[in-house]
């Protein structure tokens, strides 16, 4: 099975014989592809709406790993705990679902996490460094004319992050992350509107200090990245 660039990216990060927990599934494209090329044997799929789990269903029936991956009508990890699954993923959401999420299930600290938010990356960001969770690493992906963000996390604590890291993740000399410019760019680009904005209003926001700052921030972690790969 043919899997999106966002989903390949989590089913790479998968560990082999992972007990699996896919929230809010959808097609359930991610863990049928897992399933028969045999990086796990079995799945929970959950989806908060009964039409995302019947297509899920179908998906697999047609794939023929029905059997082995337990459909669940839920609310996000509702009625899971880290007996039934040692990873999680929670993609395609919104940062701040992702959050609500994971603090109605505290015992997701014990496991693996891989969460692809589709948005509020810098709240997801600042909500897991503040309730016992470390980000692992980061991966940035290209899908279509879009970067979208992998974050893998697990229950720990880190050191604390910089303003601009909420916004643009923490970089580290040697990763291999080739679209790691273009995402500081495109981030760049897109503060620096908000920022100009701020600029000509009449009577400027009180957060345009703090925008200026993360401007700034940012500008840094481009020049010491672009340093680092010389």
């Amino acid at each position: 099975m043919d899997l999106s660039p966002r989903l390949a990216a989590i089913a790479a990060q998968v560990p082999q014989g992972s007990r699996l927990a896919d929230i809010g599934t959808d097609h359930a494209y991610l863990p049928v592809a897992l399933l028969l090329d045999g990086t796990i044997p079995s799945a929970v799929a959950s989806d908060v709406n009964r039409g995302p789990l019947e297509r899920g269903r179908l998906t697999a029936q047609q794939a023929g790993v029905e059997e082995n991956i337990d459909f669940r009508l839920t609310d996000g990890l509702r009625g899971l705990d880290e007996s039934q699954a040692d990873t999680v993923v929670i993609a395609g959401m919104g940062g701040e679902l992702i959050a609500r999420i994971l603090s109605e299930a505290p015992w997701t600290r014990e496991v693996l996490l891989l969460l692809q938010p589709m948005t509020a990356q810098p709240e997801l960001r600042r909500w897991l460094t503040e309730n016992g969770y470390r980000i692992q690493r980061e991966t940035i992906v290209c899908e279509g004319e879009k970067l979208y963000i992998v974050l893998a996390a697990c229950g720990g604590q880190d050191t604390p992050y910089a303003l601009a890291e909420f916004w643009a993740g923490r970089q580290r000399r040697g990763e291999s992350a080739p679209l790691r410019l273009a995402y500081l760019d495109d981030l760049l680009a897109r503060r620096k509107r908000a920022l100009a904005g701020m600029e000509r209003s009449a009577h400027p926001p009180e957060g345009i200090e703090t925008e200026r700052q993360l401007l700034a921030q940012l500008e840094q972690m481009r020049e010491e990245w672009i340093t680092w790969q010389q």
